[in-house]
C-alpha cells in the first residue's frame, strides 16, 4: 500500500494543497502506519480514531449530497476547492487558454488522486482491524449528510469523477466546472470583511439580505446608485459614492440591496473598517485581476479632528499612483457631509501663524467632493413618515389588520415614545405591530 499509495501522495504537481490539511496529513499518516512492518497498534488506533472523529464531524453536518464513503467525498471537496495554477486559469480565462504543460501536470495529478479514492472506508477499516485485532471497529462509509439529495453542479461533477475510470479524461470537464462556478471563496460567497490581522477576506455567510423592492421611500435618491452600479457591472465608468443622511434612513440598507439584486451578476461586497484603509493596496493586489466586480463597503465613515485615516481615503479615491481597477468601486455611507469633524479652531484666520492653515482647513473639507456621486438621504417628515409605515405594513400583510387612522395613530405614539422619525424607526414600530398582532391571544 506505501508504494502504490503513501509516496506518489507527495509527488502531486498542482494539487499538493488538496492533502495539506489536518484530514489529509491524518489520513497519509495513517496509510504509512498500516503498511509500517509491525506497526505500533496504540498509534493506528489513535491516528485511525481522530481521522475518524474529523469525517464525522464533516459528513454528518455535511451540507448537501455525500457521493462516496466520507473520506472520498472529503477528497473530492478538495480537489473542487483547490486553489493552484490549473484551477485559476480555468476559472479566469477557461480550458483553451491552458497550455500543454498545464494540462499534462493536471492529468498527471489526476491519476494520483484517483488511486487515493480508489482506497474506499471498507478496504482501510479491513487492514486497522487486523493490527489492533478489533473485528468489530466501523469504517467511516456509512455517516449521513446533514441536508440529503442535491444536483447541484458540484454534486454531478463529483459523481462523474467517482463512476470514472480514468480521471484524467475528466481534466477538460473538471476545467468547464472552475469556469462555471470559480475554486475560491471570492467566487462562491457575495460578501466580505477584510480581515487586517490575517490580511485576508472574511466570507460572510449570514447576510443581512435586503430587497430594493422592500426599501419604501427614497426611491428617487436611490436611482442614481442603482444606474452607477449597472454601469460598473457593465464595464463602463462608474464612481465612487457617498451616502449621506441622518441615522435609520436607509444608507447602508441600500447598499446591501445591491447586493441581493446584483449578486448574480458578480457583484460582491467586501466591508473594510475605516482604520484599516491604508490596507487598500493589499486589497487592490488581490482583486485586480478577478473577474467579478468589488465594491469596497465604508459604513458610518466620520473622522475626528486628529484622525488621520482621511488621509488614506483621499488617496484611495484619487491621487494614488496606483491607478482604481476597472472592477472596483468605493460605496461609503456618514451621517456627515463633511466627512471630518469640524471646531471652530478649524477656521483660519489671515493671521495664523501656521501659513498651511487654509490648506489643512480645505484638505478636510474637500474630502467628500473626491466622491464622484453623492446622495443625501434627509429625515423624513411627518408624511414621509407614514408613508414607510403604511408601505411596511402593507409588505408585513397586516395593514387590512387595523384601520388607517389606527395604523397612522399608533405610528405617531410610537414616533413620540422614540426620538426622531426615520425609516429605521418605521421598520422598528411594524416589527413590534406584526408581533403584538400575529401573537396567540390568551
Amino acid at each position: 500500500m506505501v508504494k502504490s499509495f503513501y509516496y506518489p501522495a507527495h509527488q502531486l504537481l498542482l494539487f499538493g494543497n488538496v492533502l495539506s490539511d489536518e484530514v489529509g496529513r491524518r489520513y497519509l499518516h495513517l496509510l504509512r502506519l498500516l503498511e509500517e512492518g509491525g506497526a505500533d497498534a496504540a498509534k493506528v488506533g489513535q491516528t485511525y480514531g481522530s481521522l475518524f472523529c474529523k469525517l464525522a464531524a464533516v459528513a454528518e453536518f455535511y451540507e448537501g449530497e455525500i457521493v462516496g464513503d466520507a473520506w472520498q467525498n472529503y477528497l473530492l471537496d478538495r480537489i473542487l476547492d483547490d486553489v493552484n495554477p490549473f484551477s485559476l486559469k480555468a476559472t479566469r480565462s477557461g480550458f483553451s487558454s491552458m497550455t500543454k504543460a498545464l494540462v499534462i501536470a493536471a492529468r498527471h495529478d489526476l491519476v494520483i488522486l484517483q488511486k487515493l479514492f480508489s482506497l474506499n472506508a471498507r478496504q482501510v477499516a479491513e487492514k486497522t482491524r487486523v493490527i489492533l485485532q478489533e473485528p468489530n471497529l466501523p469504517a467511516w462509509d456509512t455517516f449521513g449528510s446533514f441536508t440529503g439529495e442535491d444536483k447541484s453542479q458540484k454534486t454531478l461533477i463529483k459523481q462523474n469523477l467517482a463512476d470514472s475510470l480514468d480521471w484524467s479524461t475528466l481534466v477538460e470537464d473538471l476545467a468547464a466546472f472552475y469556469a462555471r462556478v470559480g475554486v475560491d471563496d471570492l467566487s462562491r460567497y457575495r460578501a466580505f470583511r477584510w480581515n487586517r490581522h490575517g490580511r485576508s477576506f472574511e466570507v460572510i455567510r449570514d447576510v443581512d439580505e435586503q430587497r430594493l423592492e422592500n426599501l419604501i421611500g427614497y426611491d428617487e435618491v436611490r436611482l442614481p446608485l442603482i444606474q452607477n452600479t449597472e454601469q460598473f457591472l457593465a464595464g463602463l465608468p462608474a464612481n465612487n459614492a457617498l451616502l449621506y443622511g441622518a441615522r435609520g434612513t436607509g444608507k447602508s440598507s441600500t447598499v446591501k440591496a445591491l447586493l441581493t439584486q446584483y449578486g448574480e451578476q458578480g457583484l460582491r461586497l467586501v466591508e473594510v473598517h475605516k482604520n484599516w484603509l491604508s490596507d487598500y493596496p493589499l486589497i487592490v493586489e488581490a482583486l485586480r485581476h478577478r473577474s467579478e466586480k468589488f465594491i469596497l463597503f465604508v459604513d458610518d465613515l466620520s473622522f475626528e479632528a486628529e484622525e488621520v485615516y482621511y488621509k488614506d481615503l483621499k488617496a484611495l479615491l484619487e491621487g494614488s499612483l496606483e491607478a482604481r481597477p476597472a472592477n472596483l468601486l468605493i460605496y461609503a455611507t456618514s451621517n456627515r457631509r463633511h466627512l471630518i469633524k469640524e471646531f471652530f479652531s478649524d477656521n483660519a484666520q489671515p493671521d495664523d501663524a501656521e501659513i498651511s492653515a487654509w490648506d489643512t482647513v480645505e484638505e478636510k473639507l474637500s474630502l467628500s467632493d473626491r466622491f464622484g456621486l453623492i446622495l443625501t438621504f434627509t429625515t423624513p417628515n411627518q408624511r414621509h413618515y407614514l408613508e414607510i409605515v403604511f408601505g411596511l405594513a402593507r409588505l408585513a400583510k397586516i395593514a387590512e389588520q387595523l384601520s388607517e387612522e389606527e395604523l397612522q395613530r399608533r405610528a405617531l405614539q410610537w414616533e413620540v415614545s422614540h426620538s426622531g422619525r426615520s425609516g429605521r424607526l418605521a421598520r422598528q414600530f411594524i416589527d413590534h405591530l406584526t408581533g403584538e398582532l400575529k401573537l396567540p391571544k390568551g
